[in-house]
């Protein structure tokens, strides 16, 4: 059987993760779009995957990379370049002095604040556009799979150096 690109295509576009993945994309433009119109002008697209897994009193780069499932090196860079933005801040572990520990910054909460009151929105208008109803139903269907599939709450790093 030869390769059919069209057959492929149109089945990748009906896969569960591009469907996740473009909704995330679409979000995620969005909610730059509007950090930045709030006066977050360095903010960058890049900055919500790592943003979303900092703790409100901090989280270590270690515990980062394992919940976004990239090495420490790739983490250590991004948190470099928020901080650079003045979103975060960097401090030595006092629990261990060999690890570091990523805080907020007084703007990067503000961004926090900011960024769950637009995601609140966007869900609303969502909610106008096909129902508050499928909304509901299918943030209550993602917990439930991600309840299945990741019960901690938090990705296995796939990197053996993490």
């Amino acid at each position: 059987m030869g390769f059919d690109a069209a057959a492929i295509r149109a089945r990748r576009e009906e896969m569960l993760l591009r469907l996740l993945f473009r909704a995330t994309h679409t979000m995620n433009a969005d909610l730059t779009r509007r950090i930045r119109a709030r006066g977050h002008t360095t903010f960058q697209p890049t900055f919500t995957s790592l943003l979303a897994h900092i703790d409100t009193d901090g989280t270590t780069v270690s515990k980062l990379a394992q919940r976004t499932g990239v090495s420490r090196q790739a983490v250590s860079q991004l948190v470099r370049a928020i901080e650079t933005a003045g979103f975060v801040e960097r401090h030595a572990n006092p629990a261990d002095r060999r690890s570091v520990i990523v805080q907020h910054t007084e703007a990067g909460r503000q961004v926090l604040v900011d960024a769950i009151e637009i995601m609140t929105g966007i869900e609303r208008e969502y909610a106008t556009l096909v129902g508050e109803r499928d909304v509901t139903g299918l943030k209550r269907l993602l917990n439930h799979l991600l309840n299945a599939v990741d019960p901690a709450g938090a990705l296995q790093s796939v990197d053996p150096d993490a």
